[in-house]
């Protein structure tokens, strides 16, 4: 077997308010929905290099699977020019910082922040 691609796919309690958040905060660019009016119950947006997903909670029981529940069994990076930047921006948009900008034993500046369901991102840049 070989694995061609990956997408990380977040559920969230407001679709509408993690596109907000992934689309006008940190430049997500949209290149799937369904459906394709209306209220979405997905998304996939194109951030930098990767393709992530945002899924309605309330859609996920319909696929056979338990309702998810907020939690932290994953983070996504988010790669950016300017860490010490993008947390002042996010801060003034209202953004929970978790972790303050700071120089990550690998080199580069990393801080921590939350999506509207919060789903922790690191922010990383050279």
């Amino acid at each position: 077997m070989t694995v061609t691609s990956a997408m990380p796919n977040l559920y969230t309690a407001d679709l509408e308010r993690a596109l907000a958040f992934y689309r006008d905060l940190l430049g997500g660019i949209p290149t799937f929905r369904t459906p394709e009016h209306g209220t979405p119950v997905h998304v996939e947006l194109r951030l930098g290099d990767v393709i992530i997903a945002l899924s309605s909670r309330d859609a996920v029981p319909a696929q056979g699977l338990p309702a998810p529940t907020a939690g932290h069994p994953m983070e996504l990076v988010v790669g950016c020019d300017s860490t010490d930047d993008a947390v002042t921006a996010l801060r003034a948009a209202g953004t929970t910082i978790l972790v303050e900008p700071y120089r990550h034993r690998s080199g580069h500046r990393r801080a921590y922040v939350t999506d509207p369901d919060g789903n922790w991102i690191a922010l990383v840049s050279r």
